[in-house]
């Protein structure tokens, strides 16, 4: 927690020296740079200090004293400092600065609040999740379901198990979907769960996937959704590993005001697929196939009616809009992402759980040191040299909430961009 600033003021004068708290730390340069650090230490905190507090971002301190509080930010900060000069050589063209929110985690700290957030394919601790209570509203999809709408890479496998799949009116809660009928059955889902794979699939099974040429096409264009009307303000996901909720529902947003003709967005609910999904993990992780699912059988309520907490709470009913979701295509290859970016925007994993993404501040990103999936986010357009890509980490992160990944020809992608992809169908 943050120390009444008063406090901190005397902390600074006295600039008591204790020992070294973290492993790895340079000791006797920071010794030498105390000043210096405490100094931009303050500035850091006028800057970030009260949006770290309010979104979690902020370490977790031990039981110690305000003096001994201000010597582990004033070193967090140092070790930060060390670490950009080699992140900086490897992206010559892209800027990186302790002035950004993250700046006081360590690394171990960052990627843990990175880790697991997003999902490509099974679910870990699959056991605990089959063996949820048959009762329990958990276990319950709620709202219209459409068999056509999901399904499996073995049919054979889900028609084997339609038979469990029962009616029931015993604590399940139902969306009203507008321009439905308001007799649709809920289904209890305790004995599906033991059969079906917990793998995310494509929902549509007339949904092209996108493919790259054998050569990258050389666009020198350029384009930018959120210079339309139909990409809605950058938002903050705090402390909650709900990037998948973000990014499914920037992107039926946008690919609904697209459609619509681009004069107006409307705002859904990132709660509500945080509170409903349960294929996904609320906030700890989740996949956006999963979540177009749910969308695609229950729609989205207004974020008016249903605003973002940060936390997971029991599912509740809201008015629920038909956001015309027809289901999603597999993207693959920069061709097939720069394709798709042509219609609306697409979400892409990336690998964000590293000192780059870290202390980004603008330019153009070229090296994570990693292409492992773990984040959710959207590409949003592109120019002749990268992908601009909305991130859902606020305002003061990156260039206004954004970041660019230059283009590549590799399989993977500049931070593992083009490991998955996927683009809703309306």
């Amino acid at each position: 927690m943050l120390v009444p600033s008063a406090f901190f003021a005397i902390a600074a004068a006295t600039l008591v020296v204790g020992r070294p708290m973290h492993a790895g730390i340079n000791y006797t340069r920071y010794l030498k740079e105390i000043d210096t650090t405490q100094a931009e230490l303050d500035e850091w905190r006028s800057k970030f200090g009260d949006v770290a507090q309010t979104n979690g971002w902020m370490p977790v301190s031990e039981a110690r004293s305000t003096v001994d509080q201000e010597e582990d930010f004033r070193q967090r900060l140092f070790m930060t400092k060390q670490s950009i000069a080699s992140i900086q050589a490897e992206n010559p063209d892209a800027n990186f600065s302790i002035m950004s929110p993250f700046s006081l985690l360590t690394d171990e700290e960052f990627q843990n609040f990175v880790l697991n957030a997003y999902v490509r394919g099974n679910f870990t601790e699959q056991k605990s999740r089959q063996l949820r209570s048959s009762t329990s509203p958990d276990t319950k999809i709620h709202g219209i379901f459409d068999s056509t709408s999901l399904i499996s890479t073995a049919e054979s496998l889900i028609n084997s198990v339609i038979s469990f799949v029962q009616p029931t009116s015993d604590g399940a809660t139902a969306y009203l979907l507008k321009g439905t009928s308001e007799s649709s059955k809920s289904f209890k889902f305790s004995d599906f769960w033991k059969w079906v794979p917990q793998t995310p699939t494509r929902i549509d099974a007339q949904a092209p996937i996108i493919t790259e040429d054998e050569d990258v096409i050389d666009r020198s264009e350029s384009l930018d959704w959120t210079e339309s009307k139909c990409v809605a303000p950058i938002q903050a996901q705090g402390s909650c590993g709900s990037c998948w909720s973000f990014a499914t529902v920037s992107v039926i947003e946008s690919a609904q005001c697209i459609a619509n003709g681009g004069q107006s967005l409307t705002k859904y609910s990132e709660q509500q697929l945080v509170n409903c999904d349960k294929q996904n993990r609320g906030c700890n992780g989740g996949s956006p196939n999963y979540a177009f699912d749910y969308v695609q059988k229950n729609g989205l309520c207004m974020q008016h009616s249903y605003p973002y907490t940060g936390y997971v709470d029991s599912c509740r009913i809201c008015e629920a809009e038909n956001t015309g979701l027809k289901g999603f295509s597999v993207v693959s290859g920069q061709n097939g992402l720069l394709d798709a970016l042509t219609e609306h925007p697409v979400i892409v994993a990336v690998a964000s759980g590293n000192n780059v993404w870290k202390q980004y501040t603008g330019g153009i990103v070229s090296s994570c040191g990693t292409t492992r999936p773990d984040h959710a986010v959207v590409a949003v357009g592109f120019d002749s040299s990268s992908i601009k890509v909305r991130n859902s980490w606020g305002t003061l992160w990156g260039e206004g909430g954004y970041i660019r990944l230059a283009r590549s020809s590799s399989t993977q992608g500049t931070c593992g961009m083009l490991v998955d992809m996927t683009t809703p169908q309306m």
